[in-house]
């Protein structure tokens, strides 16, 4: 009996677009929202938790693969500033006592320089794409370098 109940769900789930991260996004933040409705008991916020759980289901059966390609698409192009801003915060956080942390102006990738590396003027090459660029190291941090 389970064998042909799950013969039937798999070839229902054929041909169907499932799971994506604009989807899981939507999951996360219907989960967030649905919590945060227990706590503040706001009928507008179930129903948002409610319309994002259907938009989820619709986009994960949904048998348009282009269309849901095209919002996935905007959806990366959207979250990647950012996704940047937090990796980049991530890493300064992270080895703040043991290096510097600056971003290459030409690729934007995050590059660690060990603060052993001196003081006064510092060249600093991009391995990523070999752009060099030229900051300027005292005795503390420059802000906004």
């Amino acid at each position: 009996m389970f064998k042909n109940a799950l013969e039937k769900y798999k070839r229902f789930l054929y041909g169907r677009y499932g799971q994506d991260k604009l989807n899981r996004f939507i999951s996360y933040v219907a989960i967030a929202l649905c919590v945060l409705s227990f706590i503040v008991r706001s009928s507008y916020l179930s129903v948002t938790v409610l319309i994002l759980f259907v938009i989820s289901l619709f986009r994960s059966f949904s048998k348009n693969f282009a269309a849901r390609r095209r919002e996935n698409a905007m959806y990366e192009k959207a979250a990647k500033p950012v996704k940047h801003v937090f990796k980049y915060w991530t890493v300064r956080f992270k080895s703040q006592k043991t290096h510097r942390v600056y971003t290459c102006a030409k690729c934007h990738s995050i590059l660690r320089v060990p603060k052993t590396a001196g003081s006064g003027k510092l060249e600093i090459k991009c391995p990523k794409c070999g752009d060099s660029f030229t900051r300027r190291i005292g005795t503390r941090d420059n802000p906004g370098s």
